[in-house]
């Protein structure tokens, strides 16, 4: 029995090492820091200096709005950099900065690194200077050079079903900038549970709608998520006026 142990111990502790090293681990978030409010005139999301302006869509904004942008305002919410974290590290855009996330309208915005890796998308509209933008949904065997064009965006989705999530990314150019718009439709899960969210989020239909019938709801689901393309096209027009403005 001796002999036995101590031949499981080192296989043991050699399969924990395999697994440690063979699993890449997400980084660190990084904020740009900046500071937003919600403009009534508008009525879309502006940072201090009106460099960055975004739409939600045709919705109405809480007030206050929730806005996670720095490491100060992050704090407030139990489990959130983790959940963040773990976002950007499925979406694979660990090196992305923060623009802001705000929870209530189940958007996150990022600034893209230029050495973003290029990959297969789920679909492509373009070109994005027509007032409706032809999408094009990508077949699985399609063979490309996946280097977006500024005058395309290039959209992801990732479903997981043990956390019950459902993201959508768009990538887009913000005036000259390479952005992505990220849809987070996360349902009630332990560690949702933990953030001390505000009581208007959990009360929210989409998000108390287990994620985990994402087929049974599908009609349910497909009207939660139709509208995300109209707000990135509406997002990358303003994104063409501030540009014009700067000017």
């Amino acid at each position: 029995m001796k002999h036995l142990l101590s031949i499981r111990l080192p296989l043991t502790l050699m399969m924990m090492v395999i697994f440690l090293t063979g699993c890449s681990s997400p980084k660190g978030i990084v904020f740009a820091n900046r500071e937003w409010h919600i403009s009534d005139y508008y009525g879309q999301i502006i940072d201090r200096d009106t460099t960055y302006r975004m739409t939600f869509g045709n919705v109405l904004i809480p007030d206050p709005l929730v806005i996670v942008s720095s490491s100060d305002s992050i704090a407030k919410y139990p489990g959130m950099e983790r959940f963040i974290t773990d976002i950007l590290h499925k979406v694979h855009l660990d090196n992305a900065e923060i623009l802001f996330y705000a929870p209530e309208m189940l958007t996150m915005f990022v600034r893209l690194k230029e050495d973003f890796p290029p990959m297969k998308p789920s679909s492509i509209s373009s070109p994005m200077s027509d007032e409706r933008p032809f999408t094009m949904w990508v077949q699985e065997d399609d063979v490309e050079n996946w280097t977006r064009k500024a005058s395309e965006m290039y959209t992801y989705t990732y479903f997981d079903k043990g956390r019950k999530q459902l993201l959508i990314v768009d990538c887009f150019n913000y005036g000259d900038e390479p952005v992505a718009q990220i849809m987070v439709f996360q349902s009630k899960n332990r560690s949702t549970a933990k953030m001390k969210i505000p009581e208007r989020i959990r009360r929210a239909y989409w998000y108390n709608r287990d994620m985990k019938y994402f087929m049974r709801d599908i009609e349910f689901w497909s009207a939660q998520v139709n509208f995300h393309r109209n707000i990135a096209f509406g997002n990358y027009k303003i994104g063409q006026e501030q540009k014009l403005r700067r000017k």
